[in-house]
């Protein structure tokens, strides 16, 4: 005879409560499951906005990256081809600016003659920043001592005195022009007649300084040559293109070191200060 079994149903199930019924059992299940959904939904915005915080952070990682190697690479790459400067710093990073000259014979540039105020101004206001002021490890690092050196009266805020060599390759140019119309210049007329060795000197020191400057930045454009009009013989064409350093980030970083003399102030060898024994 089988035995029989006592089946009893487990506490807080369904078959506890007389009154559950299937219906219940499916309404309550939906809800469980609807509320799984909108769990996972969550869980999986949740690891989306993950991801894509990620990605955003390594290609901004890989952007500063090669922003950075970038910077590295144009600083040294300025360093290979210019000797050392404190101006260098200002413009390794800029890009150079293509440029094409105006070479024409009738161009009429703010620079050419005759002279006038304005031609002198224009000139001028590329020679402005002529004195600056730079620390001493600047000065040593282009190879000059700072026993000797020269340096600004504290009143005009110190520093040891420098000018870049664009300057004063531009000086040596207006010098040049100054002579080709010096009866324009009664300042140049006297320098002539008073002091005519000196004057000579100065004069072919311009000639040679901006000789030795164009063969050391020895400038690889082209020239060309055209037939115009009806001339029997090739017109040369210097209208070409040039890769040019930023003026006016140079011209800012000068301008933020020039120094202006106080007036009144004359200039005078401090007692003790050691000197050089030759004209350089």
């Amino acid at each position: 005879m089988p035995r029989e079994f006592a089946y009893r149903p487990l506490s807080g199930s369904s078959l506890d409560s007389p009154s559950a019924t299937p219906a219940d059992d499916k309404e309550e299940e939906y809800v469980e499951c609807k509320h799984c959904t909108t769990r996972n939904r969550t869980r999986k915005n949740h690891w989306i906005a993950h991801a894509v915080s990620l990605v955003a952070i390594i290609s901004l990682s890989i952007l500063l990256i090669r922003s950075y190697d970038g910077a590295i690479i144009a600083a040294r790459c300025w360093d290979m081809h210019n000797y050392y400067s404190p101006v260098n710093e200002a413009l390794s990073t800029q890009p150079y600016i293509t440029v094409r000259f105006n070479g024409s014979l009738w161009y009429e540039s703010p620079f050419k003659g005759p002279p006038t105020p304005a031609v002198e101004e224009a000139w001028h206001s590329i020679m402005q920043y002529g004195m600056i002021a730079v620390s001493a490890s600047d000065y040593e690092k282009v190879n000059h001592s700072t026993r000797t050196a020269v340096q600004f009266p504290e009143e005009a805020g110190g520093g040891y005195m420098v000018t870049t060599v664009g300057t004063h390759q531009l000086h040596c140019l207006h010098f040049l022009w100054q002579d080709h119309h010096r009866t324009y210049f009664p300042d140049v007329l006297r320098k002539v007649q008073d002091v005519p060795e000196l004057y000579e000197r100065h004069f072919e020191h311009c000639v040679d300084y901006i000789r030795q400057s164009i063969m050391c930045n020895f400038d690889t454009g082209l020239v060309t040559y055209d037939w115009v009009l009806e001339h029997q013989n090739p017109t040369p064409n210097s209208n070409a293109m040039h890769k040019c350093v930023n003026w006016d980030v140079a011209q800012e970083w000068l301008r933020d070191r020039a120094v202006e003399i106080p007036d009144g102030f004359k200039w005078k060898q401090p007692e003790g200060q050691e000197s050089l024994p030759w004209n350089p």
